[in-house]
């Protein structure tokens, strides 16, 4: 039995407009059918309205007033501040978000510099953004082992001395070779 799909909810925007065309065409498979689309933007990702349009997207904004939703957030981070697992999935979870954020292809848009990370820390339920390992400002030369000298490296092993530490050190081991 086929599932009929008639909606699409995308909290993550598509990398290009081409590929929010095909999770969007999705819905309107099959005879007849008819399919819709609602995409979250927050303020900072608003330009890529300008991409769907360029490529015809119908798109059509919605606001909402904000005092007509019900105020969770309190309770919501209460939950996930007081229960190890929450805690641990939202972490896990608005780690991914940030590192997928800054693997987006379209980075004059989607910027994680950009990104108000109160903002973002409060969409998944914390009051502040947690400490997580995220590395995005590193390039990787930073985090490579630079070559260490021949001749003073840690060890004392260089072409000159091979056996190591025993200029002048007070190393009193012996070595025996067979």
């Amino acid at each position: 039995m086929e599932s009929i799909i008639d909606w699409i909810l995308q909290y993550d925007p598509p990398d290009e407009p081409k590929e929010y065309i095909h999770r969007v065409g999705r819905t309107a498979r099959g005879e007849g059918a008819k399919g819709n689309a609602l995409l979250f933007l927050i303020p900072e990702e608003m330009q890529f309205l300008h991409y769907l349009k360029k490529a015809k997207v119908p798109v059509k904004e919605y606001e909402y007033d904000l005092k007509k939703l019900a105020n969770v957030q309190s309770h919501l981070e209460k939950l996930v501040a007081n229960n190890y697992y929450l805690n641990k999935s939202a972490k896990d979870a608005y780690r991914s978000y940030i590192l997928a954020y800054n693997s987006h292809s379209m980075k004059d848009i989607f910027n994680v510099h950009r990104l108000d990370m109160q903002a973002v820390a409060a969409s998944f339920c914390f009051t502040s953004p947690p400490k997580i390992n995220l590395n995005i400002d590193s390039s990787a030369s930073k985090f490579r082992k630079k070559p260490r000298k021949v001749e003073g490296s840690r060890h004392g092993f260089s072409e000159s001395n091979p056996y190591g530490r025993q200029k002048g050190g007070d190393d009193t081991r012996q070595f025996v070779r067979y």
